[in-house]
């Protein structure tokens, strides 16, 4: 009775519902600002946490050898430089002995050619010595590159005798840890993988409607979580499901997400120049038309605006003026007395 009392009659042609500030109040209507923000409202979406292969080192065997101790196993927290597992290598003795013989014939024949600089420059020996010479140095220091790269090719690790330490990469968490003390391993084989937690990424599954309203370089968040990231890829094709999966990095700094977890991932979208947040209680529907109810001097008037994406307390609009208000309580009895129901 009291709605039919202050609001009688259909509203008129220009959708302008008077209103005085006691019929407000007793209404219930309360107004707020719609605001330009730097972001549009988060979109929430079931996410999959995963390693980027940035961050992912893996450890092999460069060579045959026997596997003659393990330092880790999976899980072991480990600082770069770290030991890991520490190999014999038949060929091992072999590659060091090479490097420092081709080391000593390398000195030798330096030092043969600066004597030989010397005496040609006193005028003691004949051009042709000195190039013969010089060509010696050159070709003993070759030989002791290639013997250093051939003892390189065996690992990078620390050597001792005919077995050697391979040591981590980078600092990390030992994910996987193939092998065992007492394993023959061929060369190539991986023996340890590391990962650096702090550094994850995000796969997300959207909708073909959902993936036009995510972009790169949106923002992401993690609900229950300080990690946060950017949205770096949405891969061209779609999955089996049907699904555009859009992929972010993230950092975590508490390091309280793990690869292969479900969470919930938030996107922020960017706001246009033009478009306004409102509370997404200030919607109203008129069939598949989104309308709000801006205040004016003369009460409120139902306004036509295009919605640019929602989440569940705010909505990005497109067709509001800067500076406008709009209902966000009381707006159901507006919306009755505008559709005369």
């Amino acid at each position: 009775m009291l709605l039919l009392t202050l609001l009688a009659g259909p509203a008129g042609a220009a959708d302008v519902l008077p209103l005085t500030a006691a019929q407000k109040k007793n209404l219930g209507i309360a107004t707020a600002a719609a605001a330009a923000q730097d972001a549009g409202p988060a979109l929430s979406f079931p996410a999959r946490v995963t390693l980027p292969p940035a961050s992912v080192r893996v450890v092999a065997a460069a060579g045959d050898a026997l596997v003659t101790q393990l330092h880790v196993q999976a899980g072991d927290t480990v600082k770069r430089g770290a030991p890991l597992v520490t190999l014999s290598m038949p060929g091992l003795a072999d590659a060091q002995n090479a490097v420092t013989q081709a080391r000593l014939r390398a000195q030798l024949a330096d030092a043969n050619a600066e004597r030989d600089d010397k005496l040609f420059a006193e005028g003691l020996i004949a051009e042709s010595r000195l190039r013969a010479t010089r060509s010696e140095a050159q070709s003993a220091r070759a030989s002791l590159a290639a013997a250093q790269t051939a003892l390189a090719m065996l690992g990078t690790g620390k050597v001792s005798g005919g077995s050697i330490t391979l040591t981590a990469p980078i600092a990390g968490v030992v994910t996987e840890s193939a092998a065992e003390p007492g394993q023959r391993v061929d060369a190539g084989m991986a023996l340890v993988k590391l990962a650096d937690l702090s550094k994850l990424a995000l796969e997300i599954p959207l909708s073909t409607t959902q993936a036009r309203q995510v972009a790169v370089g949106q923002a992401v968040t993690v609900a229950d979580s300080s990690a946060s990231g950017r949205v770096t890829a949405l891969l061209p094709q779609l999955s089996a499901s049907q699904s555009v999966l859009a992929r972010a990095s993230l950092a975590d700094p508490q390091r309280l997400l793990r690869p292969g977890q479900s969470v919930q991932a938030a996107i922020a979208g960017t706001q246009s120049a033009r478009s306004l947040t409102v509370p997404a209680a200030a919607l109203v529907w008129k069939i598949d038309v989104p309308y709000v109810f801006v205040e004016t001097a003369q009460g409120f008037v139902a306004t036509q605006v295009q919605l640019v994406r929602q989440n569940a307390s705010q909505a990005e609009v497109d067709g509001l003026a800067a500076g406008s208000r709009v209902a966000v309580k009381g707006v159901a009895a507006l919306k009755a007395q505008w559709l005369g129901e």
